[in-house]
């Protein structure tokens, strides 16, 4: 709430007794014109990307703090967001339910994908790839293929929101948590699966969620008699 970002700097610390210990020194100080909600640093350390609680996303220098660009779009704050491997992409989770994906060469945005049923509390990429996992608080987990756009799997199981999300370094393993108190492992199986299936199955669930809604009719479609 001080509408600042610090940074901070790792050092080795040698007691009187001769043992050293890790600590923290503050280093300098970036003061924005917003609260601060989320932050990342670009993989090759050139670039800080800001989220801010007026919806926007500031983008700047790491040496010099020098501002580059400004990310708006979002209806809502963004909650979460992420930098690809090779810091050509940063995707953006906002509690507008949406992940927007932007280019870090001249700011432009690739795509906005409606991503949750609710507000989407983390991304972030699978390294070394375009590929990302998102959670929200419709209680579920999304993998997505961000150079084409497209929504490769969906995977139900919490019985809460799901508020953060961990990748391993491999992409193999993801590590959910959230409301119910519980910390979920998802591993990747050798068992294939292809995408437009996966699309028919959520049609599928979509069109017997609104059988089963009140009145057992399908949106749209007069019932039977």
């Amino acid at each position: 709430a001080d509408k600042t970002v610090k940074f901070w700097l790792w050092h080795v610390v040698v007691g009187k007794d001769g043992a050293k210990q890790l600590r923290l020194q503050h280093a300098r100080t970036l003061r924005m014109s917003d609260d601060v909600l989320c932050v990342r640093v670009s993989p090759d350390g050139k670039l800080l990307a800001v989220a801010l609680l007026d919806s926007t996303v500031k983008v700047f220098y790491t040496d010099s703090l020098k501002f580059f660009l400004s990310l708006y779009g979002h209806k809502l704050p963004v909650l979460s967001m992420d930098i690809s491997s090779d810091s050509t992409l940063l995707v953006t989770a906002s509690a507008d339910k949406n992940l927007k994906v932007w280019g870090l060469d001249f700011g432009d945005c690739h795509k906005s994908l409606f991503a949750h049923g609710e507000a989407v509390m983390a991304v972030s990429f699978v390294p070394g790839t375009h590929f990302a996992f998102s959670v929200g608080k419709d209680k579920l987990l999304k993998y997505w293929d961000l150079d084409r756009h497209e929504l490769l799997l969906e995977l139900g199981g919490s019985h809460g929101e799901v508020w953060c999300c961990a990748v391993s370094s491999t992409g193999d393993l993801v590590v959910t948590g959230g409301h119910d108190r519980s910390l979920r492992r998802w591993e990747r199986t050798r068992e294939p699966f292809f995408v437009e299936e996966e699309k028919e199955r959520r049609l599928e669930s979509m069109f017997e969620a609104d059988l089963e809604a009140p009145g057992g009719e399908a949106a749209g479609l007069p019932a039977g008699g």
